[in-house]
């Protein structure tokens, strides 16, 4: 995994959110962190932690599209289970028409076709605490370990892994009925 940081980056900086546009993504986009952090656009919401306030923001002042709803979710390449990254998007239930453009980045995260930009933030269940902040970096990281990790299997294993530390016991995963984890 190339390791390089994103040269427009300032560590200094707080976004909750970050912008996936999907004008100019390719397969070749996926290839190293420089080509994936050029397309990743980081902003922070006014509105964080109010999701009809998110997309309502995301809309007028980000021009995404006035159809926002959930995309998907994904985990991170940190093996992190206490949050994930929640993804706006165009309603997947919607055919896809020539206006619309293929996200090659989005579609490698959440391992089914995506199109046009997309909008991530960080969320977890009621329970969990987390910062908000978002790093362009490590989801460069977490797109570049999508590459040989499979979007479905990891959410499961990190839904299984979330619910035994819930339940305060150690992960069944060498359990067989366990083993692949399981979604809510």
């Amino acid at each position: 995994m190339n390791s390089t940081k994103c040269s427009s980056s300032n560590n200094n900086d707080k976004y909750n959110c970050i912008i996936i546009r999907a004008r100019g993504t390719n397969e070749r986009s996926l290839t190293d962190i420089q080509s994936i952090c050029s397309h990743l656009e980081p902003i922070t919401l006014k509105s964080y932690g109010c999701e009809i306030s998110e997309k309502r923001e995301l809309i007028s002042k980000f021009g995404m599209h006035d159809d926002l709803c959930e995309t998907g979710k994904f985990y991170d390449h940190e093996d992190t289970s206490n949050w994930y990254y929640y993804v706006y998007g165009r309603s997947t239930q919607k055919k896809q028409t020539n206006g619309q453009i293929m996200n090659f980045i989005a579609s490698r995260l959440l391992g089914h076709s995506v199109y046009d930009d997309i909008a991530i933030i960080r969320s977890g269940p009621t329970t969990s605490t987390f910062e908000p902040w978002l790093s362009i970096e490590k989801l460069a990281q977490t797109v570049l370990y999508y590459e040989t990790h499979d979007p479905q299997t990891i959410f499961a294993e990190r839904e299984r892994k979330r619910f035994f530390e819930k339940m305060g016991i150690q992960d069944q995963k060498n359990i067989p009925a366990f083993a692949t984890g399981f979604n809510f």
